[in-house]
């Protein structure tokens, strides 16, 4: 974690993403990639690897932290993958994705599938999410638009054990402290290139 996270407890939200976004656009590509293949091998790893069937990904835009060798694995396994696809502007719904399905861009130039098995989001095991920043109690940045977080809103409503959501992180992007709001939903977990820090467990 950089030396010094303590400096952006003094910025408000829109300070915040605006500077992990630029501290997130340094990181060299070479980087992301190592990044990623730590990850994904630190969530083999993890039991909840094992328990799970239908995990959810995305498909990284720019640098954020990629999905791709998580699908892979996915695939590898034989269990099930889904990636988000926009629904009337305001939250998300999850589509099966296999290797030979093609993707197309959504508005904000994000690819999504074009057909595929829509499951519902109580049914999937795993959710990874990208972030922009992060802290250690499960607070998490996005770019802003809340799609995530309506989408799952039911988990702040509802004593469910699943899913269990999984922010993707650098370790440069953590915050010691990101301000929730009541609309927010909290993530269960960050994964970065160096561990998987856990919060909370809706069990």
């Amino acid at each position: 974690m950089h030396k010094w996270s303590w400096k952006l407890q003094t910025l408000t939200k829109q300070q915040l993403r605006k500077t992990l976004l630029t501290l997130r656009d340094t990181i060299l590509p070479v980087q992301c990639d190592s990044a990623a293949c730590s990850a994904v091998q630190i969530f083999l790893d993890h039991p909840l690897f094992a328990q799970s069937q239908n995990i959810a990904c995305y498909a990284a835009k720019g640098n954020e932290f990629d999905c791709t060798p998580f699908i892979k694995a996915i695939w590898t396994a034989k269990k099930n993958c889904f990636l988000p696809v926009l629904l009337n502007n305001q939250s998300l719904h999850f589509v099966s994705y296999q290797a030979d399905d093609s993707l197309h861009l959504n508005r904000y130039q994000i690819l999504e599938p074009r057909h595929g098995r829509i499951i519902s989001c109580a049914e999937l095991d795993v959710v990874f999410l990208p972030m922009v920043g992060f802290d250690l109690q499960g607070g998490r940045l996005g770019m802003g638009g809340g799609y995530y977080d309506r989408t799952f809103s039911f988990l702040n409503r509802e004593k469910i054990k699943k899913p269990y959501l999984v922010g993707l992180a650098y370790e440069c992007q953590y915050t010691p402290h990101i301000s929730i709001e009541n609309h927010d939903v909290l993530v269960n977990a960050v994964l970065t290139e160096k561990q998987m820090y856990t919060f909370h467990s809706r069990n």
